[in-house]
């Protein structure tokens, strides 16, 4: 067990069943004891103000915390690892996707690999030709698997691509959104998939699909972690806004847990009430953070995968 300021935090992996015999109610016959490994799904959430408000002051049910959230890195990971490990989403540079031409500052994303206790290094497939240059499809998937590989030798571990939203008035090809795209990039770099549900539900909405079929079209075999947050409606069309889950987004959090068997990490990436937000007149503060990792706590433990 390690111990971080806010709460005594156990393995992933628990060892149950060991000393008891276990009875199987359907026939009442009893076995002798054995041995079988309990595969947790880590819960993770924003390193931002009201999750540290709320670790301060109470047990908090998540395992890791997502950061850096700005290009301020080195701060935000020191911060979030007197807490927990953290999960190193990117590792500062604004706007980074494995796309881009180059990979920048790898100095500081080999110090942060190994400062920040991540099991995994996750960035974006956000395929944007004023950034990335006018490109064919095939040579953006070439692309690809070169910078998946450098990013596996700078950090030495697995790399997570995550989906992103498209909309349809931005100069960005369809097809860079495309299942099909996402699942290449993901095969061809031997990369790992984070599957964002808020992004999958905005990218769906804009090409007139269900969020449902365009999430089981991904790689879902592949997928380590889910981001999880509320997008909302504008005059634009459904927008990404990292708000408060709803109904239909802890939905979908099902469906593609049903979906996706190596699930080993769920991530809020609610940051409450932003200037670009407010106007939606929504509830927020530390409260809001503490009700909505409840619920994913109830629906991790509720997708415990037993290994014999």
């Amino acid at each position: 067990m390690d111990t971080y300021r806010g709460s005594l935090i156990h393995s992933r992996r628990e060892f149950a069943l060991t000393q008891q015999n276990i009875n199987v109610s359907a026939c009442g016959t009893s076995y002798s004891p054995i041995a079988v490994w309990v595969d947790m799904i880590a819960l993770a959430a924003n390193g931002y103000a009201d999750l540290y408000t709320l670790l301060d002051r109470e047990h908090v049910p998540i395992e890791h915390i997502k950061c850096p959230l700005s290009p301020n890195s080195r701060a935000e990971v020191a911060r979030a690892r007197q807490y927990r490990p953290v999960l190193l989403h990117c590792w500062g540079p604004p706007g980074y996707s494995v796309t881009r031409p180059v990979i920048p500052e790898p100095e500081l994303l080999i110090e942060l690999a190994q400062s920040s206790g991540t099991p995994f290094l996750s960035v974006h497939l956000d395929y944007q030709p004023a950034i990335d240059g006018e490109r064919e499809r095939n040579a953006v998937l070439t692309h690809v698997r070169q910078e998946v590989a450098g990013l596996k030798r700078l950090a030495n571990m697995e790399v997570l691509l995550e989906n992103v939203p498209w909309y349809p008035w931005l100069n960005q090809p369809r097809w860079a959104t495309d299942p099909d795209f996402i699942t290449e990039a993901v095969n061809g770099s031997d990369a790992l998939l984070l599957v964002d549900t808020a992004h999958a539900r905005v990218a769906a909405w804009h090409r007139g699909e269900s969020a449902e079929e365009y999430l089981a079209a991904l790689p879902l075999d592949r997928a380590w972690e889910i981001h999880v947050s509320g997008p909302r409606m504008t005059d634009e069309g459904l927008r990404d806004r990292h708000m408060a889950l709803t109904e239909e987004d802890y939905t979908l959090l099902k469906f593609v847990l049903n979906h996706a068997p190596n699930v080993r990490h769920i991530t809020l990436e609610y940051v409450g009430r932003r200037e670009k937000t407010a106007h939606y007149n929504e509830p927020d503060g530390p409260e809001l953070l503490a009700e909505q990792l409840a619920r994913l706590d109830a629906i991790r433990t509720g997708s415990v995968q037993v290994k014999r």
